[in-house]
């Protein structure tokens, strides 16, 4: 427990930042589309196009996305070890000048960066022009935090006790909360933190999640699991990118569908603990309940033997309700 109250205590800052995700003005989902595939076998994203085209009409083209995890080395660009140690962080820009003051402002001081790239896009007019706002450029950097500095944030926190690692996970989920603080919700959304774990991505745009693949060129990534989702916002403000699903924690993402009928309990619970949602939509706390549950109370760990498997259970206090369609949600991690 005292590792727990020390980690939670270092985003107190954080808190400071509470009227900017107020918990009045949040947007609500409807009937959404959602799919997940998980293989023994690694899967092309191709084979998620059916099923989301069938899904088309649970979306109105107001936000689309895919997560994948177990990745691969060979299509990342990168070797074995630097994709399952290092943070895979992908920065979306929703204006690309932006890049270069936020890169030395978040990125360079902070990460050793082993690679980057921007991800490549599709040139189809014909997709061009079906697409109502243009998506954000991404940009991939693996990295991880500089010694020094994660040293500096350990001593200044007081997480000597807690595990090196996951002092520098609770590091890189600080550093992407300023990111999207300053250059998300403070700003004219410039840009912002699309997803940040290790051996995953996370891919949304405004308009469909068939749109997200073939945009990015995803038809022939493969991966382990997959998630996808269609949505359908119903209320609030519908046209920002960073509203679209999924959401992180850290090495979590997820997608939700139905109205998600106990968020305010959700949102206090996380704000006692310095939780702090940002990107004005009710879904985002399920993932942000399910990140601090696991790497603050580490309740995904389970002893069994001489080893610890992680399994995941949907808190009672994350699941949504829905009169009409009913309430699903899909999870993917890579833990």
């Amino acid at each position: 427990m005292e590792e727990t109250k020390a980690l939670l205590d270092s985003r107190e800052w954080m808190t400071s930042s509470r009227s900017l995700g107020s918990t009045s003005s949040q947007e609500a989902e409807g009937g959404c589309g959602v799919i997940g595939i998980a293989s023994t076998v690694p899967l092309a994203g191709k084979h998620l196009l059916g099923p989301l085209v069938q899904m088309h009409n649970r979306g109105n083209g107001k936000g689309g996305g895919i997560a994948a995890v177990g990745l691969s080395p060979d299509q990342m660009g990168v070797t074995k070890r630097v994709l399952d140690e290092d943070y895979l962080i992908q920065v979306a820009y929703l204006k690309p000048a932006t890049r270069v003051a936020l890169e030395d402002e978040f990125i360079k001081p902070n990460y050793k960066v082993d690679k980057k790239y921007r991800v490549e896009v599709s040139t189809d007019k014909t997709l061009l022009s079906s697409l109502e706002i243009a998506p954000p450029e991404v940009w991939r950097y693996f990295c991880r935090a500089k010694k020094e500095t994660l040293d500096g944030f350990i001593k200044k926190n007081k997480l000597e006790k807690l595990e090196p690692r996951k002092a520098e996970d609770e590091f890189v989920y600080q550093t992407s909360f300023k990111i999207n603080k300053k250059y998300y919700a403070t700003s004219d959304m410039t840009a912002f933190v699309m997803s940040h774990g290790r051996n995953m991505i996370v891919m949304k745009i405004v308009g469909y999640a068939e749109d997200v693949i073939r945009y990015y060129g995803l038809e022939d990534l493969k991966a382990h699991v997959w998630i996808g989702h269609q949505r359908y916002p119903t209320k609030g403000r519908v046209w920002h990118p960073g509203g679209a699903h999924p959401f992180v924690g850290l090495d979590e993402a997820l997608v939700h569908n139905g109205d998600f009928a106990n968020y305010h309990s959700v949102s206090e619970y996380l704000a006692q603990r310095n939780v702090v949602p940002l990107f004005l939509t009710d879904t985002e706390v399920s993932v942000l309940l399910f990140d601090v549950l696991n790497r603050a109370y580490r309740r995904s760990e389970r002893p069994t033997g001489r080893s610890r498997r992680r399994t995941y259970t949907a808190p009672r206090t994350a699941r949504g309700s829905s009169s009409s369609a009913g309430t699903a949600s899909t999870t993917a991690s890579s833990s």
